[in-house]
């Protein structure tokens, strides 16, 4: 068995990128490990969640995956040296009803991951707490946000085009308090916006 133990959750990231890009399957990486890079290591996950955006059957994805030690169980790939697991939701590459044309790549050591953009990754998160009203969701958006001066202005269209077009003002006022405050922590972003909830109810 291949042995990951003591691998980060980023480095084995690169390392199941560039061997699916060897046997020509293309993915991009989305989810916790997403926000976990761009909110500079604030928000941590043990789960790698990568899109097929190559749309290869699952048989080649099993047998590349296979290589490097990874089985698959239900809907994820498990190495039992490491508590990391992979899984691939399905295609196409999307955040909310909008379809994503363009991503990005994150050099980590010797290894390049295709990523989404960091505004994507936002919106996708943010697309979590409209649909789902899980607010851990809006918490990871804003730790993005925050990170990478993403303004709420920015996603306006975005959340009108998901029906949800007064949360800018809300989205607005956390972010002002998350910057005014210099947040540090997860913990104080779910605090700022505890806080917030509470106020306006």
């Amino acid at each position: 068995m291949v042995d990951y133990k003591g691998i980060s959750i980023i480095d084995l990231a690169g390392i199941v990128a560039e061997h699916l890009q060897s046997h020509g399957v293309r993915v991009v990486l989305v989810g916790g490990l997403a926000v976990e890079i761009y909110s500079e290591n604030l928000y941590l996950t043990k789960d790698i969640d990568m899109v097929n955006v190559s749309h290869d059957p699952v048989a080649r994805v099993i047998q590349a995956m296979d290589e490097i030690g990874f089985k698959k169980h239900g809907r994820f790939y498990i190495n039992d040296t490491t508590p990391i697991c992979v899984e691939f939701p399905p295609a196409p590459l999307a955040v909310g009803d909008e379809i994503i044309q363009k991503t990005t790549i994150v050099k980590h050591g010797g290894s390049k991951i295709p990523i989404l953009l960091a505004a994507d990754v936002v919106k996708d998160r943010l697309a979590a707490y409209f649909h789902w009203n899980d607010k851990p969701s809006l918490v990871q958006a804003l730790a993005v946000m925050v990170k990478h001066s993403i303004r709420p202005v920015e996603l306006k269209a975005f959340c009108a085009k998901e029906g949800q077009a007064g949360a800018v003002q809300t989205i607005e006022r956390l972010y002002q308090v998350a910057k005014e405050q210099n947040v540090e922590s997860m913990d104080e972003l779910q605090s700022i916006v505890l806080l917030d909830f509470m106020n306006q109810i």
